[in-house]
Protein backbone atom coordinates (compact mmCIF):
# COMPACT_ATOMS: atom_id res chain seq x y z
CA UNK A 1 0.00 0.00 0.00
CA UNK A 2 1.70 3.44 -1.13
CA UNK A 3 1.78 6.38 1.13
CA UNK A 4 -0.83 8.16 -1.28
CA UNK A 5 -3.75 5.42 -0.59
CA UNK A 6 -2.81 5.86 3.16
CA UNK A 7 -3.05 9.57 3.71
CA UNK A 8 -6.56 9.99 1.07
CA UNK A 9 -8.29 7.99 4.01
CA UNK A 10 -6.56 9.96 6.90
CA UNK A 11 -7.31 13.46 5.26
CA UNK A 12 -11.16 12.28 4.47
CA UNK A 13 -11.56 10.99 7.89
CA UNK A 14 -10.08 14.33 9.48
CA UNK A 15 -12.42 16.53 7.12
CA UNK A 16 -15.76 14.61 8.29
CA UNK A 17 -14.10 14.95 11.88
CA UNK A 18 -13.75 18.92 11.78
CA UNK A 19 -17.10 19.05 9.58
CA UNK A 20 -18.48 17.62 12.71
CA UNK A 21 -16.97 20.65 15.18
CA UNK A 22 -19.12 23.77 14.71
CA UNK A 23 -18.58 27.04 16.68
CA UNK A 24 -20.55 27.97 20.05
CA UNK A 25 -21.71 31.18 19.62
CA UNK A 26 -23.16 31.93 22.99
CA UNK A 27 -25.46 34.51 21.76
CA UNK A 28 -27.46 32.76 19.24
CA UNK A 29 -27.62 29.77 21.97
CA UNK A 30 -29.21 32.16 24.40
CA UNK A 31 -31.15 33.22 21.78
CA UNK A 32 -32.50 30.14 20.85
CA UNK A 33 -32.85 28.57 24.34
CA UNK A 34 -35.08 31.80 25.40
CA UNK A 35 -37.19 31.93 21.94
CA UNK A 36 -37.57 27.60 22.42
CA UNK A 37 -38.54 28.03 26.24
CA UNK A 38 -40.97 30.67 25.70
CA UNK A 39 -42.86 28.50 23.26
CA UNK A 40 -42.74 25.48 25.66
CA UNK A 41 -44.21 28.04 28.44
CA UNK A 42 -47.01 29.25 25.80
CA UNK A 43 -47.99 25.94 24.88
CA UNK A 44 -48.37 24.90 28.76
CA UNK A 45 -50.45 28.54 29.24
CA UNK A 46 -52.32 27.12 26.46
CA UNK A 47 -53.60 24.04 28.20
CA UNK A 48 -54.72 25.56 31.07
CA UNK A 49 -58.62 25.70 31.78
CA UNK A 50 -59.93 28.65 30.54
CA UNK A 51 -62.11 30.12 33.63
CA UNK A 52 -60.93 30.60 37.21
CA UNK A 53 -58.67 28.13 38.61
CA UNK A 54 -59.60 26.67 42.35
CA UNK A 55 -57.18 25.07 44.11
CA UNK A 56 -57.70 21.82 42.62
CA UNK A 57 -57.09 23.12 39.06
CA UNK A 58 -53.91 24.46 40.49
CA UNK A 59 -52.75 21.12 42.32
CA UNK A 60 -53.17 19.40 38.80
CA UNK A 61 -51.66 21.70 36.92
CA UNK A 62 -48.34 21.98 39.46
CA UNK A 63 -47.84 17.96 39.53
CA UNK A 64 -47.33 17.91 36.12
CA UNK A 65 -45.22 21.44 35.07
CA UNK A 66 -43.75 21.68 38.07
CA UNK A 67 -39.64 21.57 37.54
CA UNK A 68 -39.39 19.07 40.93
CA UNK A 69 -42.07 16.55 39.33
CA UNK A 70 -40.35 16.25 36.06
CA UNK A 71 -37.09 15.87 37.44
CA UNK A 72 -38.36 13.14 39.85
CA UNK A 73 -39.83 11.50 36.54
CA UNK A 74 -36.29 11.81 34.95
CA UNK A 75 -35.32 10.32 38.02
CA UNK A 76 -37.39 7.12 37.73
CA UNK A 77 -36.51 6.79 34.49
CA UNK A 78 -32.63 6.39 35.09
CA UNK A 79 -33.57 4.02 37.73
CA UNK A 80 -35.49 1.83 35.28
CA UNK A 81 -32.62 2.04 32.86
CA UNK A 82 -30.13 1.56 35.56
CA UNK A 83 -32.03 -1.87 36.51
CA UNK A 84 -32.22 -3.06 32.81
CA UNK A 85 -28.48 -2.51 32.54
CA UNK A 86 -27.78 -4.68 35.72
CA UNK A 87 -30.06 -7.38 34.09
CA UNK A 88 -27.52 -7.69 31.29
CA UNK A 89 -24.79 -9.56 33.30
CA UNK A 90 -27.17 -12.50 33.01
CA UNK A 91 -26.89 -12.21 29.60
CA UNK A 92 -23.78 -14.29 27.76
CA UNK A 93 -20.91 -13.02 26.25
CA UNK A 94 -20.65 -13.77 22.41
CA UNK A 95 -17.75 -12.25 20.14
CA UNK A 96 -17.84 -12.95 16.61
CA UNK A 97 -14.58 -11.98 14.31
CA UNK A 98 -13.68 -12.82 10.90
CA UNK A 99 -10.37 -12.33 8.70
CA UNK A 100 -9.03 -12.69 5.44
CA UNK A 101 -5.37 -12.59 4.28
CA UNK A 102 -3.94 -12.66 0.99
CA UNK A 103 -0.54 -13.37 0.36
CA UNK A 104 1.56 -13.14 -2.48
CA UNK A 105 5.49 -15.47 -1.86
CA UNK A 106 6.62 -14.59 -5.34
CA UNK A 107 6.20 -11.20 -4.59
CA UNK A 108 7.47 -11.48 -1.16
CA UNK A 109 10.71 -13.95 -1.80
CA UNK A 110 11.10 -12.99 -6.08
CA UNK A 111 10.82 -16.01 -8.73
CA UNK A 112 12.14 -18.34 -6.60
CA UNK A 113 11.77 -21.82 -8.72
CA UNK A 114 12.15 -24.65 -7.03
CA UNK A 115 12.04 -27.38 -9.78
CA UNK A 116 8.82 -27.08 -11.86
CA UNK A 117 7.22 -25.55 -8.58
CA UNK A 118 7.06 -21.54 -8.44
CA UNK A 119 5.60 -20.56 -5.03
CA UNK A 120 2.64 -17.82 -5.93
CA UNK A 121 -0.22 -16.27 -3.98
CA UNK A 122 -2.33 -17.79 -1.48
CA UNK A 123 -5.59 -16.83 0.11
CA UNK A 124 -7.47 -18.15 3.12
CA UNK A 125 -10.31 -16.81 5.33
CA UNK A 126 -11.06 -17.85 9.38
CA UNK A 127 -14.74 -16.99 10.95
CA UNK A 128 -14.26 -17.41 15.13
CA UNK A 129 -17.67 -17.35 17.42
CA UNK A 130 -16.87 -17.22 20.74
CA UNK A 131 -19.73 -17.56 23.75
CA UNK A 132 -18.97 -17.35 28.03
CA UNK A 133 -21.35 -17.83 30.18
CA UNK A 134 -20.69 -16.81 33.96
CA UNK A 135 -21.27 -20.20 36.07
CA UNK A 136 -21.01 -18.96 39.65
CA UNK A 137 -21.42 -15.22 39.78
CA UNK A 138 -23.94 -14.21 43.02
CA UNK A 139 -22.80 -10.93 43.09
CA UNK A 140 -24.16 -10.19 39.88
CA UNK A 141 -27.81 -11.41 41.60
CA UNK A 142 -26.77 -8.71 44.57
CA UNK A 143 -26.37 -6.51 42.06
CA UNK A 144 -29.05 -6.75 40.02
CA UNK A 145 -31.55 -6.97 43.49
CA UNK A 146 -30.07 -4.00 44.53
CA UNK A 147 -30.59 -2.11 40.87
CA UNK A 148 -34.37 -3.49 41.59
CA UNK A 149 -34.85 -1.83 44.66
CA UNK A 150 -33.60 1.39 43.55
CA UNK A 151 -36.21 1.75 41.07
CA UNK A 152 -38.65 0.98 43.69
CA UNK A 153 -37.52 3.45 45.74
CA UNK A 154 -37.69 5.83 42.83
CA UNK A 155 -41.35 5.64 42.64
CA UNK A 156 -41.25 6.01 46.58
CA UNK A 157 -39.17 9.30 45.98
CA UNK A 158 -41.48 10.69 42.75
CA UNK A 159 -44.15 10.57 44.55
CA UNK A 160 -43.28 11.93 47.90
CA UNK A 161 -41.96 14.38 45.97
CA UNK A 162 -45.51 15.18 44.50
CA UNK A 163 -47.11 15.41 47.57
CA UNK A 164 -44.27 17.91 48.42
CA UNK A 165 -45.62 19.91 45.54
CA UNK A 166 -49.21 19.59 46.62
CA UNK A 167 -48.03 21.40 49.93
CA UNK A 168 -46.17 23.91 48.47
CA UNK A 169 -49.06 25.09 45.60
CA UNK A 170 -51.68 25.12 48.56
CA UNK A 171 -49.48 27.80 50.34
CA UNK A 172 -48.29 29.77 47.60
CA UNK A 173 -52.64 29.67 46.70
CA UNK A 174 -53.42 30.81 49.33
CA UNK A 175 -51.27 33.87 50.01
CA UNK A 176 -52.44 35.44 46.77
CA UNK A 177 -55.84 35.13 48.53
CA UNK A 178 -54.99 36.64 51.50
CA UNK A 179 -52.92 39.14 49.37
CA UNK A 180 -56.07 40.00 47.36
CA UNK A 181 -58.11 40.78 50.51
CA UNK A 182 -55.49 42.79 52.07
CA UNK A 183 -54.91 45.18 49.18
CA UNK A 184 -58.82 45.46 49.36
CA UNK A 185 -59.14 46.67 52.99
CA UNK A 186 -56.26 48.81 52.34
CA UNK A 187 -58.09 50.40 49.07
CA UNK A 188 -60.76 50.76 52.01
CA UNK A 189 -58.69 52.61 54.31
CA UNK A 190 -57.19 54.50 51.80
CA UNK A 191 -60.66 56.07 50.75
CA UNK A 192 -61.88 56.75 54.77
CA UNK A 193 -57.91 58.82 55.07
CA UNK A 194 -58.80 60.58 51.30
CA UNK A 195 -62.12 61.36 52.49
CA UNK A 196 -61.40 62.55 55.73
CA UNK A 197 -58.01 64.57 53.82
CA UNK A 198 -60.64 66.32 52.38
CA UNK A 199 -62.82 67.36 54.89
CA UNK A 200 -60.05 68.88 57.37
CA UNK A 201 -58.62 70.51 54.16
CA UNK A 202 -62.00 72.20 53.70
CA UNK A 203 -62.58 73.41 57.27
CA UNK A 204 -58.89 74.48 57.11
CA UNK A 205 -59.91 77.23 54.23
CA UNK A 206 -62.95 78.15 56.92
CA UNK A 207 -60.14 78.40 59.57
CA UNK A 208 -62.10 75.83 61.73
CA UNK A 209 -58.96 73.46 62.27
CA UNK A 210 -55.61 73.90 63.09
CA UNK A 211 -52.91 73.47 60.20
CA UNK A 212 -51.39 70.91 61.99
CA UNK A 213 -54.14 69.07 61.45
CA UNK A 214 -54.86 69.35 57.88
CA UNK A 215 -50.67 68.00 57.50
CA UNK A 216 -52.00 65.34 59.42
CA UNK A 217 -54.61 64.43 57.90
CA UNK A 218 -52.61 64.36 54.54
CA UNK A 219 -49.56 62.27 56.31
CA UNK A 220 -52.12 59.66 56.89
CA UNK A 221 -53.48 59.19 53.08
CA UNK A 222 -49.94 58.98 52.17
CA UNK A 223 -49.20 56.45 54.65
CA UNK A 224 -51.89 54.28 53.54
CA UNK A 225 -51.13 54.81 49.97
CA UNK A 226 -47.70 53.72 50.46
CA UNK A 227 -49.25 50.88 52.20
CA UNK A 228 -51.53 49.79 49.13
CA UNK A 229 -48.41 50.21 46.71
CA UNK A 230 -46.23 47.74 48.80
CA UNK A 231 -49.31 45.28 49.00
CA UNK A 232 -49.54 45.70 45.20
CA UNK A 233 -46.33 44.87 44.66
CA UNK A 234 -46.10 42.18 47.26
CA UNK A 235 -49.35 40.96 44.84
CA UNK A 236 -47.11 40.76 41.94
CA UNK A 237 -44.16 38.57 43.26
CA UNK A 238 -46.70 36.21 45.02
CA UNK A 239 -48.52 35.70 41.93
CA UNK A 240 -44.93 34.35 40.01
CA UNK A 241 -44.02 32.19 43.03
CA UNK A 242 -47.29 30.78 42.42
CA UNK A 243 -47.07 30.48 38.68
CA UNK A 244 -43.54 29.32 38.93
CA UNK A 245 -44.45 26.55 41.49
CA UNK A 246 -47.56 25.21 38.46
CA UNK A 247 -44.47 25.29 35.68
CA UNK A 248 -45.97 28.31 34.11
CA UNK A 249 -44.87 31.81 32.83
CA UNK A 250 -44.39 34.35 35.54
CA UNK A 251 -46.14 37.03 34.41
CA UNK A 252 -49.08 35.26 32.90
CA UNK A 253 -52.63 36.79 33.40
CA UNK A 254 -54.81 34.30 35.38
CA UNK A 255 -57.53 34.27 37.65
CA UNK A 256 -58.38 32.60 41.05
CA UNK A 257 -61.99 31.14 42.09
CA UNK A 258 -60.84 31.11 45.58
CA UNK A 259 -62.27 27.55 46.06
CA UNK A 260 -59.80 26.04 48.10
CA UNK A 261 -61.51 22.87 49.44
CA UNK A 262 -61.51 20.70 52.01
CA UNK A 263 -59.05 18.87 53.99
CA UNK A 264 -60.47 15.22 55.09
CA UNK A 265 -58.15 14.02 58.15
CA UNK A 266 -57.94 10.75 59.60
CA UNK A 267 -59.64 11.18 62.49
CA UNK A 268 -57.80 9.46 65.98
CA UNK A 269 -56.03 10.59 68.65
CA UNK A 270 -52.51 11.16 68.46
CA UNK A 271 -51.12 8.14 68.89
CA UNK A 272 -53.24 6.90 66.18
CA UNK A 273 -51.87 9.23 63.90
CA UNK A 274 -48.39 8.78 64.49
CA UNK A 275 -48.82 5.35 64.36
CA UNK A 276 -50.50 5.57 60.62
CA UNK A 277 -47.26 7.73 59.78
CA UNK A 278 -44.66 4.71 60.94
CA UNK A 279 -46.86 2.39 58.53
CA UNK A 280 -47.14 4.94 55.45
CA UNK A 281 -44.67 7.73 55.65
CA UNK A 282 -43.02 7.37 52.24
CA UNK A 283 -39.19 8.67 54.31
CA UNK A 284 -39.61 5.60 56.10
CA UNK A 285 -40.13 3.05 53.10
CA UNK A 286 -37.23 5.07 51.30
CA UNK A 287 -35.39 4.15 54.42
CA UNK A 288 -36.08 0.60 54.38
CA UNK A 289 -35.55 0.22 50.47
CA UNK A 290 -31.83 1.91 50.93
CA UNK A 291 -31.14 -0.36 54.37
CA UNK A 292 -32.20 -3.67 51.73
CA UNK A 293 -29.61 -2.20 48.83
CA UNK A 294 -26.63 -1.58 51.63
CA UNK A 295 -27.60 -5.36 52.56
CA UNK A 296 -26.93 -6.21 49.29
CA UNK A 297 -23.53 -4.49 49.00
CA UNK A 298 -22.48 -6.17 51.80
CA UNK A 299 -23.17 -9.10 50.08
CA UNK A 300 -21.43 -7.97 47.36
CA UNK A 301 -18.64 -7.10 49.12
CA UNK A 302 -18.48 -11.03 50.14
CA UNK A 303 -18.38 -12.14 46.84
CA UNK A 304 -15.10 -10.88 45.72
CA UNK A 305 -13.69 -13.75 48.04
CA UNK A 306 -14.83 -16.37 45.80
CA UNK A 307 -13.06 -17.33 42.62
CA UNK A 308 -15.47 -16.56 39.21
CA UNK A 309 -16.08 -19.85 37.26
CA UNK A 310 -16.46 -19.57 33.39
CA UNK A 311 -17.62 -22.42 30.62
CA UNK A 312 -16.76 -20.94 27.25
CA UNK A 313 -17.15 -22.86 23.73
CA UNK A 314 -15.45 -21.04 21.13
CA UNK A 315 -16.63 -21.98 16.99
CA UNK A 316 -13.85 -21.53 14.36
CA UNK A 317 -14.22 -22.26 10.81
CA UNK A 318 -11.77 -21.19 8.01
CA UNK A 319 -10.76 -22.08 4.28
CA UNK A 320 -7.60 -21.78 1.84
CA UNK A 321 -6.85 -22.04 -1.85
CA UNK A 322 -5.01 -24.70 -1.37
CA UNK A 323 -6.67 -26.59 1.48
CA UNK A 324 -9.64 -27.84 2.16
CA UNK A 325 -12.19 -26.12 4.70
CA UNK A 326 -11.04 -26.04 8.32
CA UNK A 327 -14.38 -26.60 11.32
CA UNK A 328 -13.77 -26.61 15.03
CA UNK A 329 -14.80 -26.65 18.38
CA UNK A 330 -12.62 -25.66 21.40
CA UNK A 331 -14.74 -25.45 24.87
CA UNK A 332 -13.06 -24.29 28.15
CA UNK A 333 -13.28 -24.19 32.09
CA UNK A 334 -11.75 -21.07 34.18
CA UNK A 335 -11.68 -20.67 37.56
CA UNK A 336 -9.91 -17.13 38.94
CA UNK A 337 -9.47 -16.97 42.23
CA UNK A 338 -8.07 -13.38 43.01
CA UNK A 339 -5.15 -13.72 45.77
CA UNK A 340 -3.35 -10.58 46.05
CA UNK A 341 -6.22 -8.27 46.22
CA UNK A 342 -7.52 -10.35 49.57
CA UNK A 343 -6.18 -7.49 51.81
CA UNK A 344 -8.70 -4.67 49.80
CA UNK A 345 -11.40 -7.28 49.34
CA UNK A 346 -11.42 -7.39 52.96
CA UNK A 347 -11.86 -3.78 53.47
CA UNK A 348 -14.21 -3.16 51.13
CA UNK A 349 -16.31 -5.75 53.04
CA UNK A 350 -15.66 -4.24 55.95
CA UNK A 351 -16.58 -0.52 54.69
CA UNK A 352 -19.99 -1.96 53.43
CA UNK A 353 -21.08 -3.46 56.43
CA UNK A 354 -20.27 0.16 58.04
CA UNK A 355 -22.15 1.82 55.45
CA UNK A 356 -24.84 -0.43 56.58
CA UNK A 357 -24.50 -0.01 59.90
CA UNK A 358 -25.23 3.86 58.57
CA UNK A 359 -28.47 3.17 56.57
CA UNK A 360 -29.73 1.81 59.86
CA UNK A 361 -28.76 4.30 61.76
CA UNK A 362 -30.42 7.15 59.36
CA UNK A 363 -33.40 5.02 59.62
CA UNK A 364 -33.73 5.06 63.20
CA UNK A 365 -33.70 8.75 62.70
CA UNK A 366 -35.83 8.92 60.60
CA UNK A 367 -38.37 7.18 62.52
CA UNK A 368 -38.19 9.70 65.45
CA UNK A 369 -38.13 12.75 62.96
CA UNK A 370 -41.62 11.21 61.52
CA UNK A 371 -42.43 11.12 65.02
CA UNK A 372 -41.85 14.57 65.57
CA UNK A 373 -43.34 15.79 62.64
CA UNK A 374 -46.56 14.60 63.50
CA UNK A 375 -46.73 16.37 66.63
CA UNK A 376 -45.52 19.40 65.76
CA UNK A 377 -47.89 19.54 62.51
CA UNK A 378 -51.05 18.19 64.88
CA UNK A 379 -50.19 20.73 67.06
CA UNK A 380 -50.16 23.57 64.22
CA UNK A 381 -53.62 22.98 63.09
CA UNK A 382 -54.74 23.08 66.78
CA UNK A 383 -53.14 26.34 66.85
CA UNK A 384 -54.52 27.47 63.49
CA UNK A 385 -58.60 26.17 64.51
CA UNK A 386 -58.08 27.78 67.76
CA UNK A 387 -56.66 30.95 65.72
CA UNK A 388 -60.22 30.75 63.41
CA UNK A 389 -62.50 31.21 66.32
CA UNK A 390 -60.85 33.89 67.89
CA UNK A 391 -60.71 35.99 64.41
CA UNK A 392 -63.95 35.01 63.83
CA UNK A 393 -65.37 36.28 66.87
CA UNK A 394 -63.15 39.35 66.24
CA UNK A 395 -64.71 40.16 63.29
CA UNK A 396 -68.09 39.42 64.66
CA UNK A 397 -67.72 42.46 67.26
CA UNK A 398 -65.75 44.83 64.73
CA UNK A 399 -68.37 43.91 62.23
CA UNK A 400 -70.78 45.11 64.90
CA UNK A 401 -69.28 48.26 66.19
CA UNK A 402 -68.89 49.45 62.20
CA UNK A 403 -72.68 48.95 61.79
CA UNK A 404 -73.51 50.89 64.81
CA UNK A 405 -70.66 53.56 64.25
CA UNK A 406 -72.30 53.98 60.40
CA UNK A 407 -75.81 54.47 61.91
CA UNK A 408 -74.80 56.92 64.42
CA UNK A 409 -72.97 58.68 61.42
CA UNK A 410 -75.60 59.37 59.54
CA UNK A 411 -77.67 60.21 62.38
CA UNK A 412 -74.94 62.68 63.03
CA UNK A 413 -74.26 61.33 66.78
CA UNK A 414 -70.53 60.74 65.57
CA UNK A 415 -68.11 62.22 63.48
CA UNK A 416 -67.69 60.77 59.80
CA UNK A 417 -64.08 59.64 60.35
CA UNK A 418 -65.10 57.45 63.66
CA UNK A 419 -67.12 55.98 61.46
CA UNK A 420 -64.09 55.39 58.70
CA UNK A 421 -62.11 54.04 61.41
CA UNK A 422 -64.64 51.60 62.43
CA UNK A 423 -65.27 50.10 59.07
CA UNK A 424 -61.32 50.03 58.39
CA UNK A 425 -60.66 47.65 61.70
CA UNK A 426 -63.70 45.50 60.69
CA UNK A 427 -61.84 45.19 57.24
CA UNK A 428 -58.39 44.57 58.35
CA UNK A 429 -60.80 41.55 60.92
CA UNK A 430 -61.93 40.36 57.87
CA UNK A 431 -58.27 40.08 56.44
CA UNK A 432 -57.02 38.04 59.60
CA UNK A 433 -59.75 36.52 59.54
CA UNK A 434 -59.32 35.27 56.21
CA UNK A 435 -55.30 34.97 56.48
CA UNK A 436 -56.25 32.35 59.95
CA UNK A 437 -58.47 29.82 57.29
CA UNK A 438 -55.67 29.94 55.14
CA UNK A 439 -53.33 29.03 57.78
CA UNK A 440 -55.69 26.48 58.90
CA UNK A 441 -56.24 24.63 55.23
CA UNK A 442 -51.95 25.47 55.03
CA UNK A 443 -51.29 23.47 58.71
CA UNK A 444 -54.23 20.24 57.55
CA UNK A 445 -51.79 20.17 54.06
CA UNK A 446 -48.42 19.89 56.43
CA UNK A 447 -50.22 17.46 58.57
CA UNK A 448 -51.44 15.07 55.79
CA UNK A 449 -47.59 15.55 54.58
CA UNK A 450 -46.21 14.49 58.25
CA UNK A 451 -48.87 11.21 57.79
CA UNK A 452 -47.45 10.55 54.20
CA UNK A 453 -51.42 10.55 53.43
CA UNK A 454 -51.39 13.50 50.88
CA UNK A 455 -53.63 13.34 47.96
CA UNK A 456 -51.60 13.58 44.87
CA UNK A 457 -54.81 14.55 42.08
CA UNK A 458 -54.91 12.94 38.44
CA UNK A 459 -53.71 15.38 35.85
CA UNK A 460 -56.11 13.55 33.63
CA UNK A 461 -59.35 13.81 36.17
CA UNK A 462 -61.88 16.02 35.01
CA UNK A 463 -62.43 19.37 36.05
CA UNK A 464 -64.01 20.70 38.82
CA UNK A 465 -66.96 23.28 38.13
CA UNK A 466 -66.60 27.16 37.12
CA UNK A 467 -66.95 28.64 40.57
CA UNK A 468 -66.64 33.12 41.06
CA UNK A 469 -63.13 33.90 40.26
CA UNK A 470 -60.74 36.87 42.11
CA UNK A 471 -58.37 37.68 39.68
CA UNK A 472 -54.99 38.06 39.23
CA UNK A 473 -54.71 41.62 38.91
CA UNK A 474 -52.16 44.80 40.02
CA UNK A 475 -54.89 47.27 41.19
CA UNK A 476 -58.14 45.35 42.05
CA UNK A 477 -61.29 47.12 42.21
CA UNK A 478 -62.00 49.32 44.84
CA UNK A 479 -64.78 48.47 47.61
CA UNK A 480 -67.73 50.16 48.16
CA UNK A 481 -67.34 53.90 50.20
CA UNK A 482 -68.74 53.31 53.77
CA UNK A 483 -71.73 54.99 54.26
CA UNK A 484 -72.00 59.13 55.54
Amino acid sequence: MTRTSIFLPAAALLLLAASACTSFDPARARADHTSALRADLSARLDAVPDRPLSLDDCLRIAVSNNYAARRADLDLELARLGKNVAFTAFLPQVALSSGYTSRDYANIMGATTAGDFVTGPKRDSSTSLTAALPVFMPSTWFLYAAARHGYAAANVAAAYTRQNIVLQTTAAYCDVLVQLDTIAALETQLDAAQRLADRLSGLADEGLVASWEEEQANLQLLARQTELDSARRRLSLLRATLLQTLGLPPDAALELSGDTGESRLPEGTLEDLVLLALETHPQLLLADRQVVMKEHAVRQAFCAFLPTLTLSATHVWGGEDLAFDAVGWMTGFSAAWQVFTGCANLARYRAAKVERAQSDLERENTFLSVIVSVISARNALEDARNAVALRQKAFDVLSAKADDFSSRAEEGLLPLHEALDARAERDLAQVELVRSRCLERVAAANLELALGITPVPDPEAPASPETPSQEFQEEPAPSPEPAA
